[in-house]
């Protein structure tokens, strides 16, 4: 009888690690696919020197799936215009009952000669 019961406690110990190593797993790829979507976002509006509209920046990153929040705030410096993308993961975990909401921002390279009050993203 013992060699029952410690075999059923291994068991479920093991599945126990697998569910977490999943969810780990799951929150990892959410996160490197919203980092990917940061990184597409401050490019493009490097590429384009702010000029770049906001809705097409949605719309391009709908096309790469991603539907989260998006926010661009412009600060500006004594040389031009700094821009702020924060982009946000959304996990969570039905039966656990949890539900994560992480923010993930990244700031442009200082555009030269911009000025936020012609701020084309707001």
């Amino acid at each position: 009888m013992r060699e029952a019961v410690g075999g059923s406690m291994l068991f479920y110990i093991i599945l126990i690690f697998i569910f977490i190593y999943i969810v780990f797993i799951g929150l990892i790829m959410n996160y490197a696919a919203t980092y990917r979507a940061t990184n597409y976002v401050v490019t493009t509006i490097e590429e384009t020197e702010g000029e770049v509209l906001h809705d097409a920046l949605e719309d391009a990153l709908k096309d790469r799936n991603y539907h989260n929040n998006l926010t661009v705030t412009c600060s500006e410096n004594s040389d031009g215009a700094v821009y702020r993308v924060e982009t946000y993961v959304a996990f969570e975990v039905p039966l656990m009952g949890i539900d994560l909401t992480l923010a993930i921002t990244n700031d442009t390279k200082t555009i030269y000669g911009e000025n936020c009050k012609q701020n084309p993203l707001s």
